[in-house]
């Protein structure tokens, strides 16, 4: 190892530089960036190539981690239309390169450096790296949320929860016609349901609480079905969130509760599954007709049973982010495969 170790002192780098924190542009014309991309291209094979990109994944950064040796995974992409190319470290994101009389930062230069260098060393004496290797916060895994933060709610309570809802699908409204009031008086038993602060005026309510984009509905009479049911049908699917009751923050998504439709509402949780469970036990309890497509994956995330993403989004809640730092049995993390790219000697010989 001591060819790596070589290589990490010819270039020093602060490990926090590759979370692409340098400031600034993440797009730069230099040339001699440019070319140093293109020369790594002599050394490897394409993973993907179509005809727009020519891509490389996944090519190894070596890293001092107190006192041994880890390594990063990164990737770069040739950009055919625009002549230009795309460095990546994976799970932290990436820079632009293309021709000019710039230079690279003096952090990604070093950062590119080394990684051109490692490149060429196991392309002439390569050594086998495992996800046993690689720096963990530069890695995608799944685990059991229960993992990550205690359960709220137990096992049992979220099966009778289920079995109440499931009962309750059998009711339904004979009509969806309805009017801006009987909307806005369901929005208002969200509310209630989470201990917000209410008032007579449902309007005023909708307002205080909701995305505030609504594509116009607080235009409308109060007791008009046939109003209602224009908007429905013409102005409701604008680029605004009407039907976001309780809204959501500045990259979230709010609760949202749809109007009728096949004699039910709709309720949908995004990122506000807390919220959105007060709701549906509100629901229940009034007896009135709904559906909640995300209501299994709710109580999975409430009893701990959900399978999240590791140092990346996962599917549900919408915005959710575990970190590796976040996750407390960090044996029960599954880390996805990591293969290296196929070096062109290895191939040809």
């Amino acid at each position: 190892m001591y060819k790596v170790w070589e290589i990490i002192k010819r270039h020093p780098l602060v490990l926090y530089l590759m979370e692409f924190s340098c400031g600034g542009d993440k797009t730069f014309k230099s040339t001699k960036a440019y070319g140093l991309l293109k020369e790594m291209e002599n050394y490897v094979y394409p993973t993907r190539e179509d005809d727009y990109v020519r891509c490389y994944r996944y090519l190894f950064l070596p890293v001092n981690v107190r006192g041994k040796i880890k390594f990063v995974p990164t990737s770069f992409c040739y950009l055919k239309e625009f002549d230009e190319y795309e460095f990546f470290v994976h799970t932290k994101g990436g820079i632009r390169v293309g021709k000019g009389d710039g230079e690279l930062p003096q952090c990604y230069n070093s950062l590119l450096m080394r990684v051109y260098e490692f490149m060429k060393m196991q392309y002439e004496d390569p050594i086998f790296i495992t996800t046993k290797d690689i720096h963990k916060y530069y890695l995608v895994g799944e685990v059991e949320l229960k993992y990550v933060i205690k359960p709220i709610m137990s096992k049992g309570e979220a099966k009778q929860l289920l079995i109440h809802y499931k009962e309750n699908l059998k009711n339904k409204l004979p009509s969806d016609d309805m009017t801006l009031r009987d909307y806005l008086e369901a929005v208002k038993i969200v509310y209630e349901a989470n201990k917000l602060e209410v008032g007579n005026d449902l309007k005023e309510l909708y307002k205080r609480y909701a995305d505030g984009r609504d594509c116009g509905m607080m235009d409308l009479p109060l007791d008009d079905k046939e109003a209602f049911k224009e908007w429905l049908n013409t102005e409701a699917h604008c680029s605004g969130h009407p039907f976001e009751v309780i809204r959501g923050g500045f990259i979230t998504y709010g609760v949202y509760l749809y109007p009728l439709r096949n004699g039910r509402y709709t309720i949908i949780a995004n990122d506000f599954v807390d919220e959105y469970i007060n709701a549906v036990k509100e629901f229940l309890k009034r007896k009135i007709p709904f559906r909640a497509p995300d209501l299994i994956n709710a109580l999975k995330y409430l009893t701990g049973e959900l399978v999240v993403k590791v140092n990346g989004y996962s599917n549900f809640p919408r915005h959710l982010f575990i970190s590796y730092s976040e996750v407390e049995n960090k044996k029960k993390i599954r880390w996805e495969e990591v293969e290296e790219v196929s070096y062109r000697r290895r191939r040809d010989s």
